[in-house]
């Protein structure tokens, strides 16, 4: 627990020193985190959440997640699907496993971006290469990062709570329910199959 006292002081500091400037600094880590997978956005959603207060922390964070990986798709659509395409389409399995994905179903999808440590990169970097429509995979990222920053919102900052609180569980369970059942429900009105 000596490390979570001193993890607390750093912030602590962090926060005097750099005040606004250090919540400005971490929204343009979380709009480039889908970009480098080291970043640990539960940090910085955490430190979101002391410089602007909880609600306007998660709306900030929730927006900057949905940008970076709006950002992430467009980059990566755009310089690498014609390559990729070249590199798998020679290779049945792999080609097989990226047509499956593309096709996936909004609320499968949703709901595998919402568990709170799925390879975000890889996700991001499949729907990207595979020509996912980005109609379907931004609905899919703008339901599931809902639950995702207030998972790292709320969550992440006590981690360890949630390993020995069997309650916290119960609760991602029903975010992954939640989300699975909103995107079914937009999926079906917008026809986004």
């Amino acid at each position: 627990m000596a490390w979570i006292n001193s993890i607390n002081n750093i912030l602590n500091n962090y926060l005097q020193a750099a005040g606004i400037w250090g919540g400005v600094l971490c929204c343009l880590l979380i709009i480039l985190e889908p970009l480098f997978p080291v970043l640990p956005m539960f940090l910085f959603v955490t430190i979101n959440l002391l410089v602007f207060g909880t609600v306007l922390g998660l709306i900030i964070s929730y927006i900057c997640t949905v940008l970076g990986c709006l950002l992430f798709y467009i980059v990566f659509n755009k310089l690498l699907s014609k390559k990729a395409y070249k590199f798998y389409k020679d290779k049945k399995k792999l080609n097989s496993l990226v047509n499956k994905y593309k096709d996936i179903k909004i609320e499968t999808l949703t709901t595998i971006i919402s568990m709170p440590f799925t390879p975000a990169f890889m996700i991001n970097l499949l729907a990207a290469v595979s020509n996912m429509p980005l109609k379907k995979y931004m609905t899919a990222e703008i339901i599931a990062k809902i639950f995702i920053t207030i998972f790292w919102g709320f969550f992440g900052f006590s981690l360890i709570k949630c390993l020995t609180h069997p309650q916290y569980f119960i609760v991602i369970g029903l975010m992954l329910l939640g989300g699975y059942i909103l995107s079914k429900v937009i999926s079906r009105k917008y026809n986004l199959e």
